[in-house]
């Protein structure tokens, strides 16, 4: 099984070498690069750019996604707020899952966080920090909160 997550930036560009170790790119002086490969605990992750002319409609979908979830609606409308502003999209596939390879998920948010970023995996919205914003985790976590109270 894979792993799979979006991470959506208010920024025009990324450089994950910037970022992470080990990072290759089809990216170059003349050229912007269309994905970046990281190697992670012996897995390579890749990590897609969304071309540019496909932003706006697919955050537009996103920002619909976001409208149908069931959570507080000013929790629904910070989410919409930060992802309104994307100007960069990257899209991460892994050949494993996140239990199968506990380097992804902290890379992300590293990932996330050098450029403000908002990442998008199980259906949930979290900030750079790992907080859920929006989504079933969000409400899993309202709900472990009530019941350990």
């Amino acid at each position: 099984m894979t792993a799979n997550a979006t991470i959506y930036f208010p920024c025009n560009s990324v450089d994950l070498a910037a970022v992470l170790p080990s990072v290759k790119s089809n990216g170059g002086i003349f050229k912007a690069a269309s994905y970046f490969e990281v190697l992670l605990d012996n897995h390579t992750v890749r990590f897609n750019v969304m071309p540019r002319e496909r932003i706006g409609a697919h955050v537009a979908g996103f920002l619909g996604y976001i409208d149908s979830l069931l959570d507080q609606q000013s929790r629904k409308d910070d989410a919409k707020l930060a992802i309104a502003q994307t100007k960069t999209v990257l899209g991460m596939v892994s050949p494993c899952n996140f239990d199968e390879n506990h380097s992804i998920w902290p890379a992300l948010f590293k990932i996330a966080d050098a450029y403000d970023g908002y990442v998008f995996a199980y259906d949930s919205v979290f900030l750079p920090s790992g907080s859920v914003i929006v989504g079933p985790l969000q409400a899993d976590a309202v709900t472990s909160s009530r019941s350990t109270a």
